[in-house]
């Protein structure tokens, strides 16, 4: 009787003990998934919460951002604004415009602060440019005279030019082609009376446009594009002040070899003050069309380069002076400008 009766209460003992355990196991279990359930809560609330931030820094990065280019883009209308006095003064003071003036020596990357200004920015600014002067390139809208056709001695410079950098001579002529479409006068009747719309290609505007001709292969392009440009005006003559050696021997008909020598003459000891100077150094046996050349210039590439912290803005600018005697006085005005 008695060992049964421990067995019972051994039984009841353990019961007990069984039923004690299970509410803990109970516990604990709701325990570690209210930690869970605690630790994903505060991972999501974090990862919300840097979104928030990530967002937020991203905003005034962004509008950051924006103030640097617009005050960048600020500075370079006050750098285009002094290359423009720059040139006025230069009409001023000099008849003839060549390599040996101001104007051409460039600024080399210099610090606001540096050139005398004082706001705040000026110790994070630098500016840099160049003015080229346009007349040193063979003028394309030469090639269309006022009659609308292709003007042959304009044509025969360009095609001595491609040949002396190495290129087929079709090229000026698809060039030319080009030229006479763009810009020649069309007739708006057809042969009924009535009016038809008069439909022409874009004129190249920049001289990297010359890879849009069809037919012009892109290295031919990229060859003639620093030697050629395209003005709003035709019959503007060339500065041979400032042209180039192979730009000089196209437009006079002369060798390229005569031409070094006279661009290294002309660096070294003087430039030509006028065109009748010029005459007296080609001497005798060399035809020069009249106009075709000068030794000054009304056309200007202006280039600058404004550094602001973050923001790094390139520009380009051509610009026409009038000369003495025209409109405007020696004002100068922008005829186009773009970012780079």
């Amino acid at each position: 009787m008695m060992p049964r009766m421990a067995a019972c209460g051994a039984d009841k003992a353990n019961g007990r003990s069984l039923a004690f355990r299970e509410p803990r196991r109970g516990r604990r279990h709701e325990r570690g998934a209210a930690v869970l359930m605690a630790l994903f809560v505060a991972t999501l609330a974090t990862v919300i919460v840097s979104g928030l931030f990530w967002q937020q820094f991203v905003l005034l990065r962004t509008i950051e951002n924006q103030q640097l280019v617009v005050q960048s883009r600020i500075l370079m209308a006050g750098a285009l604004d002094w290359a423009r006095a720059m040139l006025r003064e230069d009409s001023i003071r000099s008849s003839h415009d060549g390599l040996d003036e101001f104007w051409a020596k460039g600024l080399a990357e210099t610090r606001l602060d540096q050139l005398g200004e004082s706001s705040a920015l000026a110790a994070q600014a630098s500016i840099a440019g160049s003015i080229e002067d346009a007349q040193s390139r063979l003028n394309l809208r030469n090639l269309v005279g006022d009659d609308g056709e292709i003007d042959e001695k304009e044509l025969q410079s360009l095609t001595r030019l491609c040949e002396l950098l190495g290129l087929p001579s079709v090229s000026a002529e698809l060039i030319a082609l080009r030229m006479k479409e763009a810009f020649a006068p069309h007739s708006t009747d057809d042969s009924a009376g009535a009016t038809v719309p008069d439909v022409r290609p874009l004129p190249p505007i920049l001289s990297s446009d010359l890879a849009a001709i069809p037919g012009l292969e892109a290295e031919a392009a990229g060859k003639l594009a620093p030697y050629v440009v395209v003005l709003d005006s035709s019959k503007v003559p060339l500065n041979v002040n400032t042209a180039s050696a192979e730009v000089i021997a196209a437009r006079i008909g002369i060798s390229l070899a005569q031409a070094r020598g006279l661009v290294a003459q002309r660096d070294r000891i003087s430039h030509f003050v006028d065109v009748g100077n010029f005459r007296n150094y080609l001497g005798e046996g060399t035809e020069l069309v009249d106009n075709s050349v000068a030794t000054s210039s009304s056309y200007f590439f202006v280039r600058g380069h404004i550094r602001l912290a973050r923001a790094d803005i390139r520009m380009e600018a051509l610009v026409r002076r009038a000369t003495q005697g025209q409109p405007g006085g020696r004002s100068v005005e922008v005829l186009w400008q773009r970012e780079l």
